[in-house]
Parts: C-alpha cells; structure tokens; sequence
C-alpha cells in the first residue's frame, strides 16, 4: 500500500525541448533529439506523455503510417492534434510516426519518429519455441486463484488508484 504515500505521476517528455514543435533548424533535430530519450509504455501509476509545444495558428501533430512518414504525405492521419499543448500518450509499444500536416513542414524536417518500449519490469514472455517452466516438485501444490479473488483484487487496486488521484488533486 506504498502507493498510498505517492501521487501518480506521468513520464513526461517535451518534444523539441525548449524550442518546441516547429520546423528545425536541422533536419535530423527531431531525430537527434528522440535518440537521446527511451520511450516506454507506462502502467497506471506512471504513463508516458510526450508534449508537443507549438504554434497552433501554424502548426499541428498528426500521427501517420510509416509509408506516410517516409513520403511527408499528410492526406490520412490517424489523429490531428491541433491545439498546443498537444499530449501524446501512446499506451503500447511499438514505432509510433508524427509529422506536422501544414504544408512544407514535414519536408524541411518537423517530423518524430519513435520507438516506445516495454519497460525493463514489464512482464517478460519465453520466446518462441522455448519450453514451458519447470513443474514444482516435491511436495509442491499450486492451485489457481478464484475469479471472485482476481476481481476482488482488481477492484481493490481500481479503488487505491481513485483514491490516490482524489488525495492528489486535494494535496497539489
């Protein structure tokens, strides 16, 4: 019950750092700066966010398809973020592609290509074709938790997460 003593908090990431979302001075900017951060998916208590700070009578942030990305087409976005403070919370892992629509942007380099991550603690998984973990043995038993338990214990953190937000919000 440590939570209880700690207000959630959020990885934070500004893209661009004090120069914001705007076209770049250089055209690797973006990409430089991405290199320097590791993006990982966040759990309840810690979730990625990555800011975009931008002009928002010139600028937006859409997330595109990789194809799109690579040619600057900006005719399909997934979503447009178009007012700034524009947060980006991506809650899987996987290549994640963001470019500015306005015209000429994404060309002279406002474009964010990033990698978001599993975190180190997450769970881990056998990789293919590995075998399955060794049985217990000697005397051993296992048995399967209820269902009525698992939702009991779900309910329960669902609860301390609300309760931790309301003592926040009251103590911030």
């Amino acid at each position: 019950m440590v939570a209880f003593f700690s207000c959630a908090e959020a990885t934070n990431y500004t893209v661009g750092g004090s120069e914001g979302w705007k076209i770049p001075s250089t055209a690797g900017a973006y990409s430089d700066w991405a290199s320097q951060h590791t993006f990982e998916v966040g759990d309840v208590l810690d979730e990625l966010e990555i800011m975009f700070d931008f002009d928002s009578s010139n600028n937006d942030v859409a997330d595109v398809t990789k194809e799109d990305y690579d040619a600057c087409n900006t005719d399909s976005p997934f979503t447009v973020l178009s007012t700034s403070p524009a947060n980006y919370s991506p809650d899987t892992a996987g290549d994640y592609y963001i470019l500015c629509t306005t015209a000429g942007h994404c060309s002279q380099g406002q474009k964010l290509a990033i990698t978001v991550t599993e975190p180190p603690s997450g769970p881990t998984s056998s990789p293919p074709g590995s075998p399955p973990p060794p049985s217990p043995t000697t005397g051993a038993t296992t048995s399967m938790p209820s269902v009525g338990s698992s939702l009991g214990i779900a309910r329960l953190v669902l609860l301390e997460s609300i309760l931790m937000d309301l003592l926040c919000l009251l103590f911030s």
